[in-house]
């Protein structure tokens, strides 16, 4: 016997669950709950809590699965939440196998960002280019779905501060940037900066699919300046913007 549950708590979220009971001739049923509450989907920001696990359940006979329904799951895009709706399929051995979810669709907010930091000697006070750079990323959507941000540091030699896919929130995203030193360095290379970001820092854990944006955040003239349009256009043909 299959009992749905869609006030069930699991841990401080009320997402709804399912039980399998055997049916005995005991005047008390042995109950088991399945956890299908904890089930996450990858690259999106879930709204679970109060999504009514088990509202809805269909067999199928043929092969003894079923599908257990939360009609009121969302996710997150941007400052919008959309209530898809989101099923589990078990099977006839009762363990999850795979995730339903025909009316999902990908965010707008589904973006690779990288950010092409100067940090040679010129730059200073660098508190104030460090500030400069929380403000922007506190204006992101950083999240499973939405943004990915990534941050080289260049003057003379570039350097990885952190990857696309290092943090998945605004929170550690600011914390991270908040600790980034300035390299320093006699000459500004932003072009240099550039290509590396294009050649390197999209591959470091980039989404296939997500669009690709590269900032970059310098105080002028750059020491390397007869190859930007090259390197300009090695990333537009990337569709980097």
């Amino acid at each position: 016997l299959l009992v749905g549950a869609p006030f069930e708590m699991n841990g401080q979220q009320k997402t709804g669950d399912v039980y399998k009971c055997a049916i005995t001739n005991e005047t008390t049923s042995d109950c088991t709950k399945l956890n299908l509450g904890r089930v996450t989907l990858s690259n999106v920001s879930e709204r679970k809590d109060n999504m009514r696990l088990g509202m809805s359940l269909t067999t199928n006979p043929k092969d003894n699965s079923f599908v257990a329904c939360s009609p009121l799951w969302s996710h997150e895009c941007g400052t919008s939440y959309y209530t898809t709706g989101m099923c589990s399929r078990v099977n006839a051995h009762f363990r999850f196998s795979k995730t339903v979810a025909p009316a999902l669709q990908r965010c707008q907010t589904y973006m690779d960002i990288v950010i092409v930091l100067d940090g040679s000697n010129s730059i200073y006070p660098w508190v104030e280019v460090q500030h400069f750079l929380i403000s922007i990323l506190k204006t992101f959507y950083i999240g499973p779905g939405q943004i990915q941000v990534g941050v080289v540091q260049y003057g003379e030699d570039v350097v990885h501060e952190f990857h696309l896919n290092s943090y998945r929130s605004v929170k550690d995203v600011v914390e991270a940037a908040s600790h980034i030193e300035q390299r320093g360095g006699t000459e500004t290379r932003t072009a240099l900066g550039i290509e590396v970001a294009r050649s390197e820092a999209f591959q470091k854990g980039g989404r296939k699919g997500a669009k690709k944006v590269l900032i970059v955040i310098t105080d002028g003239e750059s020491h390397d300046s007869q190859d930007l349009d090259k390197v300009i256009e090695d990333a537009e043909k990337e569709n980097i913007t």
